[in-house]
């Protein structure tokens, strides 16, 4: 399970370094594609194919093809460099809002990567009693 959150930045060529607290859960090439509310997903390889697999085959492929085509033309599995980098596209650089400083956190099962300020706003914007109620009634099963 992924939980916290880190705040970065991404480099002039687009790079990023993925936070210690979730490399290992990754594994290696974890997949990266946009996500929603202006963030991008990171899921384990192995976890996103098993995913989108079942997502892509029990549907009818006429009905979600448009969403399958948008979701894997935007993804990536990425690689490291020797310094532990990742190189983002730009696509996904600019579907972020990314400019220079990121927050990434952990969303249960899966990473986000997030623009600072798309982050600030959103996070400002959420309600966090909903989700703390939401919560506890839950546990009260």
């Amino acid at each position: 399970m992924f939980i916290g959150q880190s705040t970065h930045q991404i480099d002039e060529k687009g790079r990023i370094r993925i936070p210690s607290r979730f490399k290992d859960e990754l594994g290696d090439k974890p997949f990266i594609t946009s996500g929603t509310n202006g963030c991008l997903f990171v899921y384990p390889a192995a976890f996103a194919q098993q995913v989108l697999s079942a997502k892509f085959k029990e549907n009818d492929f006429a009905v979600d093809a448009k969403a399958m085509r948008l979701l894997m033309s935007n993804a990536i599995f990425a690689e490291e460099d020797k310094q532990g980098r990742i190189l983002l596209p730009n696509n996904l650089i600019r579907h972020a809002g990314i400019k220079k400083n990121i927050v990434t956190i952990g969303a249960f099962d899966r990473v986000e990567i997030w623009s600072q300020e798309v982050w600030t706003q959103y996070s400002e914007e959420a309600d966090l009693d909903a989700a703390i109620k939401l919560m506890r009634e839950s546990s009260k099963g």
